[in-house]
């Protein structure tokens, strides 16, 4: 995660992200300063690969209300979906780890 926002303005992004059901996993979040007091947030994250397009339309809309309802410094969001490949993490979670037992 990266870019110009303060801490705090990060955590809400966040937050407006993670707190969106839909979302498997946060893959890049970037933000910009692009006006002398707004931010440009570019996301990209993953979701379900069962949704339609018209579900990924939802849930990006809902993203960005929601981050420029708690954010006011943020003059734009863009969303890029994907689909979430744990055999492309670099930072899997600790659930995709098979322990093989010897007995």
């Amino acid at each position: 995660m990266s870019g110009s926002a303060s801490k705090h303005d990060l955590d809400l992004i966040m937050d407006a992200i993670l707190g969106c059901s839909d979302v498997e996993k946060l893959i890049s979040l970037k933000t910009y300063p692009v006006e002398s007091d707004k931010l440009l947030v570019v996301i990209k994250i993953a979701l379900p690969a069962e949704k339609t397009v018209r579900d990924v339309a939802d849930v990006i809309a809902e993203i960005q209300a929601q981050i420029e309802r708690t954010v006011p410094t943020v003059g734009a969001v863009y969303v890029q979906p994907d689909i979430y490949r744990p055999s492309l993490d670099p930072e899997p979670s600790t659930d995709v780890f098979v322990l093989k037992s010897e007995d």
